[in-house]
């Protein structure tokens, strides 16, 4: 899915303010629910675990990017690269912030709920956001370049029935050469309904406007029964 090359360049695409604002979104659900202690999925480089300890709140993170990983390590998190379904540990909470559910088609989405259920205590809580119709239609697409001194990227995004396509060409430079790195990223719209067949218990929708006044997100509280 291009997460290692996405690794790379994500420090470079401007989209911090929708995050903080999505994170504490996020935080402000799991004080809500009284959680102390969670797992975040797809953590990334661990902004979001790094503001919930600034909290007290407990935190572990996992992600399938190395170079995230290490990142996330580098601060001091505790994050290891792992797969939601080698977790044994049971959490009082599991956490998917910015977009994670929306890399899955909905096979993947099936394995997924069904090991975010086997990880989570009796009435643990499971917290993710998907992106809207709205989100995918008129936000998501569009194309953006990065040009730096040792780095340079060309990013476009295509929605098309029901798919966002998301084409990366990266330059990096390497002493007196640049090396090319290309990358495709798909991401998928998911209705509601949907979601609501995969094993959890769908307690909360809370709709959310991060680029606009329209709706582009929705957090979604799952609950294990």
């Amino acid at each position: 899915m291009g997460l290692e090359l996405y690794g790379q360049i994500e420090p470079l695409l401007g989209f911090e303010e929708q995050k903080e604002r999505l994170y504490d979104i996020f935080l402000e659900k799991l004080r809500l629910l009284g959680v102390r202690s969670f797992l975040d999925v797809g953590c990334g480089s661990g902004a979001f675990m790094q503001k919930a300890k600034k909290l007290g709140l407990e935190c572990e993170g996992i992600d399938l990017s190395r170079q995230m990983v290490e990142r996330a390590q580098s601060k001091g998190l505790q994050a290891g690269y792992q797969d939601i379904c080698a977790v044994r540990k049971k959490y009082e909470a599991i956490t998917a912030v910015f977009d994670v559910i929306n890399y899955m088609d909905q096979e993947r989405l099936k394995r997924f709920f069904g090991c975010v259920k086997k990880a989570l205590r009796n009435g643990g809580y499971f917290l993710c956001d998907i992106n809207t119709l709205y989100g995918f239609e008129e936000i998501a697409p569009g194309a953006m370049i990065v040009d730096k001194d040792n780095l340079f990227v060309a990013i476009e995004a295509e929605y098309d029935k029901g798919k966002l396509v998301t084409q990366i060409i990266a330059f990096f430079r390497q002493n007196s050469c640049f090396v090319k790195k290309k990358d495709t990223i798909i991401q998928y719209y998911h209705k509601i309904e949907f979601l609501k067949t995969l094993g959890l218990n769908l307690v909360d929708i809370d709709f959310v406007s991060l680029y606009g006044d329209e709706v582009d997100k929705a957090l979604l509280t799952f609950q294990k029964e």
